[in-house]
């Protein structure tokens, strides 16, 4: 699911309690791995922040991402 607004984009992610813990606690990883795979898809869209967000992470984003880009995103 993504959001948009004037100043900021997101995509929101479900995931279980414990894998929230390893996304958040490796969150410059996470913003890395989607970053590269975002550059090999071709993609303009960039991830700049994780966070923990109700029953899932928050990724900030600098577009609304496509379908396309969120496939990338959720592997």
């Amino acid at each position: 699911m993504t959001t948009h607004g004037p100043t900021r984009c997101q995509v929101l992610i479900s995931l279980d309690t414990p894998t929230i813990e390893v996304v958040v606690a490796n969150a410059a990883f996470a913003v890395e791995s989607c970053n590269r795979g975002l550059v090999e898809a071709h993609s303009k869209l960039r991830v700049k922040l994780v966070h923990k967000a109700w029953d899932g992470v928050s990724m900030s984003t600098n577009f609304v991402a496509s379908a396309a880009e969120l496939k990338i995103i959720k592997q």
